[in-house]
């Protein structure tokens, strides 16, 4: 039995925009700062409130 590769795992994975991501968690767009379509740092403000 093989297993793929972290690269070959990577390349497959179906990614969803960030922003969705967020919406789910109650997150807005207006606190995330995007870096990519894929990942996003969360503001402070969000994280203080």
């Amino acid at each position: 039995m093989s297993y793929k590769s972290d690269i070959e795992i990577a390349r497959e994975a179906q990614k969803k925009p960030i922003q969705e991501i967020g919406a789910k968690i109650g997150i807005s767009s207006d606190d995330l700062l995007p870096y990519g379509h894929d990942k996003a740092k969360v503001s402070q403000g969000f994280i203080d409130s």
